[in-house]
């Protein structure tokens, strides 16, 4: 039985998937604040461990490399043995989407995803299976994100602009993940970049872990011509911006789709570059791995529905549902699992 109340949990096995609150035993998919709680005991990748004892302090972790089975008997008395694998999201560094085999039956629970390819976390994998649980962020026709390269560019053409005009140009992005992903952006293209300490200190721990990066230093007040400041959304309004007088300032979300998200953020222009699966690779992720039922939660209500007319039988998991199942084929196949709590 799958129970969805503060994350997900498999009943009968202690194991939790990115809960909410703290329990004994938790997959934690990522170290994004609302994916990372303190638990007894973490399964997770070794980049998601680094940065979760960064940001959240020393934990005990089961780390499980991609691709590579693991067999949990003794920790899942109910069940002779389930054996879980974890495989790459796309989301962040370190990001990992769970499969979980138990009875015959194939589990995949997706976590934050993107299909498409970053510079600074593993392509993500589409591994073919029974019952799918997975992400809706961007579950609506209307997010669908332009080429990569497409928007590559008009970020330096934003930067260019900035430095024509003698401003600072400023990008909002998220400490963990974005912000590393712009940094390597601009890295890469030879500019001079100043960002904030806690993403200063996060960009080292990339380092250590193999993800480089090319001309970069913490802010320093007053040190900032010919350079393109980062920041976290959180800092837009603080004595730090305020203090730089001629600037031209950015956010990186994809909801920059979406009219009014300057005025929110304000700020000059805003850019699709997200962490998250559009609307497309939402639905690619589905055809791709076949699955007989389809959960989907964080995201839009109505996403389902366009799964359905795709013909796979899709609904959305709300707080206190429970998916009841004895994993047996013939159940999967020809019982409704989902029953309200």
């Amino acid at each position: 039985m799958i129970e969805y109340q503060n994350g997900i949990h498999i009943t009968g096995t202690g194991l939790w998937l990115d809960a909410k609150r703290g329990v004994d035993f938790s997959f934690v998919s990522h170290a994004h604040i609302d994916h990372a709680v303190r638990h007894k005991e973490i399964l997770a990748t070794k980049e998601t461990a680094r940065l979760y004892e960064h940001r959240f302090g020393k934990a005990k972790f089961n780390i499980l490399e991609y691709n590579q089975p693991k067999r949990f008997s003794r920790k899942f008395k109910s069940h002779s043995g389930i054996k879980v694998e974890l495989f790459p999201s796309g989301h962040i560094l370190g990001g990992a989407q769970i499969l979980l085999e138990m009875g015959g039956i194939r589990i995949v629970y997706t976590g934050d995803f993107k299909l498409r390819k970053c510079l600074t976390a593993k392509k993500a994998e589409v591994k073919r299976c029974d019952i799918l649980i997975m992400e809706s962020t961007f579950g609506l026709p209307r997010y669908i994100f332009p080429d990569r390269n497409e928007i590559t560019e008009e970020i330096t053409a934003f930067v260019e602009r900035a430095f024509s005009l003698g401003e600072v140009p400023i990008f909002l992005a998220y400490s963990l993940g974005k912000a590393q992903e712009i940094m390597k952006i601009l890295g890469n293209r030879g500019y001079k970049i100043s960002v904030h300490g806690t993403i200063f200190k996060l960009a080292k721990i990339y380092e250590e872990l193999g993800i480089k990066f090319k001309n970069y230093r913490p802010y320093k007040a007053g040190d900032l011509e010919g350079r393109v400041l980062i920041v976290p959304p959180w800092v837009r309004g603080s004595a730090m911006i305020k203090s730089i007088p001629r600037k031209r300032m950015a956010v990186l979300t994809g909801w920059a789709l979406d009219s009014g998200i300057r005025n929110l953020f304000g700020t000059d222009d805003a850019f699709p570059l997200s962490d998250h699966a559009d609307f497309s690779e939402l639905m690619e992720y589905a055809r791709l791995a076949e699955p007989k039922k389809i959960y989907t939660m964080h995201g839009f209500s109505e996403f389902p529905e366009f799964l359905r007319k795709e013909g796979f039988d899709a609904e959305q998991l709300k707080e206190t549902t429970q998916v009841r199942n004895n994993f047996s084929k013939e159940l999967l196949l020809n019982y409704d699992l989902f029953v309200k709590a």
